[in-house]
């Protein structure tokens, strides 16, 4: 489980650190940061799932 955990924190910290670079220009707001950063386990799988399935 400290495994999993740390690659979830690992995500969220990289997501972060990318959203420093993003101009304002681009309109993306700390609302979407924050779902794309604490989001990703729980999306990234049922993208998968949904992929597989329509194969």
């Amino acid at each position: 489980m400290r495994e999993v955990l740390m690659i979830y924190l690992g995500g969220v910290i990289l997501l972060l650190a990318v959203s420093t670079m993003i101009n304002d220009e681009e309109q993306i707001g700390l609302d979407h940061i924050l779902i794309a950063g604490f989001g990703w386990p729980i999306l990234t799988p049922l993208l998968a799932f949904k992929a597989w399935h329509s194969r």
